[in-house]
């Protein structure tokens, strides 16, 4: 029980860091900006007329996963 707490916590400080330091950055570009679409790799698409939007974090994706099994490796 405490493994699954401590990995628990830690899990939900780095998505809060991680929330916390990109949401900083993305006030810096326009306020649209999701928290995580700033990485490179992600695809973005809007349809000219404006009334399509498609977006697919495919970096954001790869590095939380890295990430979050980083993290339970080194707890194991």
């Amino acid at each position: 029980m405490t493994t699954f707490l401590l990995t628990t916590g830690i899990i939900m400080l780095a998505l809060g860091l991680v929330s916390y330091v990109s949401s900083k950055r993305a006030t810096h570009r326009s306020t649209e900006a999701s928290a995580l679409s700033l990485l490179p790799g992600d695809i973005k698409y809007e349809s000219p007329s404006g009334r399509f939007k498609f977006y697919f974090p495919v970096t954001t994706s790869i590095v939380i996963s890295l990430v979050l099994t980083l993290i339970l490796y080194l707890l194991s």
